[in-house]
């Protein structure tokens, strides 16, 4: 009997746990950082739902016990992982219920939150911003096609350059070759009644295009962010650099 129910608490446990997460609209995952594992303590047997309007109750979480963070919702609710009553757990619960959690960290967060969404902008249209990490840069540009670094007293910097390019149209001509055969009818047994070959020579176009280099991007980094970008005459697009906040420590 021991050993059935240590099989029906391991199913349930692993079954919630490894369950795709159902995102909540405006919460922040915490799966979205490189943070580490974030732990909770919990102040005392506490009620937890699985969604953020509370009408479908997930159990009581057992006290005492240290669970695991995933998310934080605008209202202030924390999706964590840990053990109910009836087996494992991944539900809301509201913040009162644990301890542990250092001052202003959900601030923090949503201000990472926020700078997180503003980079994935900027790489997704291919740019850069000051305040961007070296690792941003690389995904948003790729990989540079000069690197170099410098030491100084006060620190070291790098500098990535980037050859930028533009698809230029290119008409190609080549002969061709065409044979037609018209008035093709086939009479009773098998016969043909017309047979018309004509040939045609001639000249035929197609168009491909051909990435040509027009200037260069150099970005250069200062204690792990950009600190300033340089556009040669063909990759200046004539608007302002755009600027996010450095990366903002979120570890305990």
């Amino acid at each position: 009997m021991r050993v059935f129910l240590l099989i029906v608490f391991l199913a349930t446990t692993l079954g919630t746990w490894a369950r795709p997460i159902v995102r909540e609209s405006g919460a922040i995952y915490l799966s979205d950082f490189s943070l580490p594992v974030i732990k909770l303590t919990l102040r005392e047997a506490a009620p937890c739902y699985f969604q953020l309007d509370g009408r479908r109750y997930a159990g009581t979480l057992r006290f005492p016990q240290v669970v695991t963070l995933d998310a934080v919702a605008p209202n202030g609710m924390l999706r964590i992982r840990g053990n109910a009553q009836q087996g494992g757990v991944a539900a809301w619960v509201e913040p009162h219920f644990f301890e542990g959690m250092p001052p202003h960290f959900i601030e923090n967060l949503q201000r990472s939150e926020a700078r997180r969404q503003q980079v994935e902008k900027l790489i997704e249209n291919n740019e850069v911003a000051i305040g961007m990490t070296p690792e941003e840069v690389t995904r948003s540009l790729g990989r540079p096609q000069k690197r170099s670094s410098r030491t100084e007293r006060d620190g070291s910097t790098q500098t990535l350059e980037y050859i930028r390019y533009k698809l230029v149209p290119q008409t190609i001509f080549t002969p061709t070759y065409a044979s037609t055969i018209t008035g093709y009818r086939p009479e009773p047994g098998g016969r043909l009644e017309t047979v018309t070959m004509r040939n045609t020579s001639g000249m035929g176009a197609s168009t491909v295009f051909v990435k040509v280099p027009v200037g260069t991007t150099t970005v250069h980094f200062s204690q792990g962010v950009v600190e300033s970008i340089e556009e040669s005459e063909g990759t200046l697009t004539g608007a302002r650099s755009s600027i996010v906040v450095p990366p903002i420590n979120l570890r305990w």
